[in-house]
């Protein structure tokens, strides 16, 4: 065979070898990204300062510093996520199941989320107040229904955001009320339900059944307590896009510094942080506080509040410091269980020198 020939043939061979390039990497890139899996990837999100996002009638805006809540970054993983996660620390992996529950919708899940952190606001308003000193009202006003059991009887009848105003006749001011009456019922018992969607009252007729993984019988909702908070104040908050109840710590924070003029509670300190809060003033546990201290860390936060919740093998405090220790950060891990525990913390520092 001349040079020519072998020359002809190498050029062949390297233009099949492209073209089978040309086709398979369209191929592999699709099955990367867009191929699904039964995984949701969370990651660090950021850490938003809330000053600009929550103004308090009449409220005093003086910090020196900042008080900032933090975010998790959440969507569904496709196989490209799924296989960066296996080696990333700062991403991780959940079943979706434990996200978003069976025959719920993603726009489900976007609806219940911004209804748990409106519902986290007006908690944190009247917990702000309450230690401002100001009179504070709370009415319940039903069982908000918060998530829907795929199969159960609730499905296709209720959605997330009604309002169950009572059971067979009976008022069902608080979440308590309805699971205490549905106790004394078995499978195949109809109730009538009436509930507010939209601000207008209707009434079904429900019969129930057995809940999954339970021996008693349900329409099967995710319940939760829907109060009307009256403040003497208004607050705006500018919240738009971000979901759950983990920053009603650090919403009480900025509010009741904006009510307390005497002093400047940030002390001139980058303070970020996490926590349900209740209305009693106690500090929850959240999920994602691993991503939340990466994200505090990059916004230059130099003290984190963790929740030092009781349930679980390992509080979120232990986490955080974990995942403190891991990346090397410098930022002061804060145990709290409730409001006050900040309060005491931040009132202890010493103001810091600029």
């Amino acid at each position: 065979m001349s040079d020519e020939q072998i020359r002809i043939h190498r050029n062949r061979r390297s233009n099949r070898f492209t073209r089978w390039l040309l086709i398979i990497i369209p191929i592999a890139m699709g099955l990367l990204f867009f191929v699904p899996t039964s995984y949701y990837v969370t990651r660090p999100g950021s850490a938003m300062k809330l000053a600009p996002i929550i103004h308090v009638e009449g409220g005093v805006k003086d910090e020196t510093g900042s008080f900032m809540l933090t975010t998790v970054r959440m969507g569904e993983a496709n196989l490209a996520w799924y296989l960066y996660s296996l080696f990333s620390p700062d991403a991780e992996l959940m079943d979706k199941r434990l996200v978003v529950s069976e025959g719920e919708s993603n726009e489900d899940f976007t609806k219940r989320e911004l209804a748990v952190m409106d519902n986290s606001q007006k908690v944190a308003e009247a917990v702000a107040f309450r230690i401002a000193g100001y009179d504070v009202k709370v009415e319940n006003q039903g069982v908000w229904v918060m998530g829907i059991v795929a199969g159960m009887p609730a499905k296709n009848v209720l959605q997330i955001g009604d309002v169950i105003v009572s059971v067979d006749g009976k008022p069902t001011p608080k979440k308590e009320d309805l699971l205490s009456y549905l106790s004394g019922k078995k499978a195949g018992d109809q109730v009538s339900l009436s509930f507010i969607r939209d601000g207008k009252k209707e009434e079904r007729t429900l019969q129930l059944m057995q809940l999954p993984n339970s021996q008693t019988a349900g329409i099967g909702i995710r319940p939760d307590d829907k109060q009307e908070i009256t403040i003497p104040k208004k607050v705006t908050i500018s919240s738009e896009g971000i979901g759950g109840p983990s920053a009603g710590l650090m919403m009480t924070l900025e509010m009741y510094d904006q009510l307390n003029a005497e002093q400047d509670l940030t002390r001139g300190y980058q303070i970020a942080g996490t926590g349900t809060i209740s209305l009693d003033g106690s500090v929850g546990r959240i999920g994602g506080i691993n991503h939340k201290i990466v994200a505090a860390d990059n916004a230059g936060a130099e003290i984190f509040f963790a929740p030092d919740d009781e349930s679980g093998t390992i509080t979120n405090y232990q986490e955080a410091v974990a995942t403190a220790k891991r990346i090397g950060t410098s930022m002061k891990i804060v145990p709290v269980k409730t409001v006050e525990d900040a309060l005491d913390y931040l009132r202890s520092q010493p103001q810091k020198q600029s």
